[in-house]
């Protein structure tokens, strides 16, 4: 099935080769942008915004409850405060009694129609510990739509600690939201038409059993929202804006060498697009999984890291590990800042690899639109790396047979027309906090 964005219609798809893709087309698009030097006739009116709260300091713009700042940085809970009960709907049914906290944005006006949004954060949660994010929009006529649950995040998977004390929590999205105003697919808050937010608020709860010491910290949380545009205002390929070549030395890795390892965890290369391209990038900055933690994983072909990837990005219910920002979640373990967003086109990539960043991009095409690729996807990621002179991207992707095969060229016009066509540009963004993110292009709303 292809995934094509389309008005009024609603697609799923888990492809072969990776990771979750949902889209939604909800509103009327808008005309065809005109070209922006140094953007070609790529589009770059594309509404696109992502507000970011980084640390102690951008934390103080909205409200808190029994949270305070922790010891190196973010926030943590100061006290008991509020007690509330959750049953893990993975666990053994026994209800939890958890101490709680709670941030809540200001109200973050987008000055359009927002479309859709996706929250990312960047979170430590010891054992037993756990962060939900939320969402919601105040629509034209200023009533609010409803508090939509983004995720509830667990970085570990000990569920049933020797100590008897309570465990992790299974990582999850939270299917069902759907009312008047909204739909929530997985990770994705899509308006209805008519019901599209003009302003929003973000909110973090932080959950620890009740009476424990020990708390998670929220560091970073970022929302994007932007407008719907159909594939008709794709316009072109965007000019090549850095005239040299570039490939940054990321590393190399398969998914398909772990077909048949971990079928708990969706088998190997059928779902594991999104946590091998997201190690391709970790294992960049040199941030490896501890040799301790690899212990006791059984990958036979090699890369036991990317199994490991796979089990701690893991999303219960979608059953899948290719929910967007849980890959973004998981890199901030590292000690990376990550987000989620949405790029307008590879002139906007440019900057980011010039800057010494490799992106991860989601991606859907039939094989005859991209046919250099040897295959067609319902949902990939893949990790661009560079260009070539002549401004072709230079892409590790994960599906092929080996590690040495990662490395391919893809043609500009062909992988720029399907990253747009079929998820609005989404791309994952890490780095650490020492390599800087380029400038947003002027005149145009900050997307990253």
């Amino acid at each position: 099935m292809s995934i094509r964005r389309g008005l009024r219609t609603t697609v799923f798809a888990l492809a072969a080769t990776g990771a979750l893709v949902v889209q939604a087309g909800v509103a009327a698009g808008a005309a065809p942008a005109a070209s922006t030097p140094g953007q070609g006739a790529a589009s770059s009116d594309n509404q696109i915004t992502l507000t970011t709260w980084d640390g102690v300091r951008d934390f103080r713009d909205g409200k808190t409850s029994n949270l305070r700042p922790g010891a190196k940085s973010g926030l943590v809970l100061r006290g008991a405060g509020e007690t509330v009960e959750y049953t893990d709907p993975f666990g053994d049914g026994t209800p939890v009694s958890y101490d709680t906290g709670r941030w809540t944005s200001p109200v973050i006006e987008a000055g359009y129609a927002i479309d859709e949004s996706i929250s990312s954060w960047n979170a430590d949660t010891p054992t037993g510990t756990w962060v939900e994010v939320e969402f919601r929009g105040r629509k034209a006529d200023g009533t609010w739509t409803k508090w939509f649950v983004m995720a509830r995040w667990a970085s570990g998977d000990e569920f049933a600690p020797a100590n008897g004390r309570a465990g992790d929590i299974h990582r999850t999205s939270v299917n069902g939201q759907t009312d008047a105003d909204a739909y929530l697919f997985t990770d994705t808050f899509v308006a209805k038409s008519g019901h599209e937010p003009d302003a929003y608020q973000t909110r973090a709860t932080l959950y620890r059993p009740e009476g424990a010491r020990v708390s998670p910290r929220l560091d970073a949380l970022s929302t994007m929202t932007n407008e719907y545009l159909p594939d008709a205002h794709y316009t072109g390929t965007s000019d090549f804006t850095l005239g040299r070549a570039v490939e940054l030395d990321v590393p190399r890795f398969s998914q398909n060498i772990h077909r048949g390892e971990y079928p708990e965890f969706g088998g190997g290369g059928q779902v594991w697009c999104s946590p091998t391209s997201s190690s391709m990038v970790l294992y960049f900055y040199g941030r490896e999984v501890p040799d301790s933690e690899l212990e006791g994983i059984e990958a036979p072909n090699g890369d036991p890291q990317v199994d490991y990837a796979a089990m701690r990005t893991w999303d219960y219910t979608y059953e899948g590990a290719g929910n967007w920002p849980f890959n973004a979640a998981y890199a901030s373990t590292f000690g990376l800042e990550s987000f989620v967003t949405r790029l307008r086109s590879l002139a906007e990539a440019e900057k980011f690899v010039a800057a010494g960043i490799p992106l991860i991009m989601s991606i859907s095409f039939e094989e005859e639109e991209m046919p250099e690729a040897g295959y067609g996807t319902n949902g990939h990621l893949v990790t661009l790396v560079g260009f070539t002179a002549d401004g072709d991207p230079i892409i590790n992707d994960p599906n092929k047979a080996s590690n040495e095969a990662v490395r391919s060229v893809y043609t500009r016009e062909n992988f720029e027309r399907v990253w747009q066509t079929s998820t609005d540009g989404i791309t994952y963004v890490y780095h650490p906090k020492d390599v800087k993110l380029p400038r947003n292009l002027p005149g145009a709303t900050p997307n990253w």
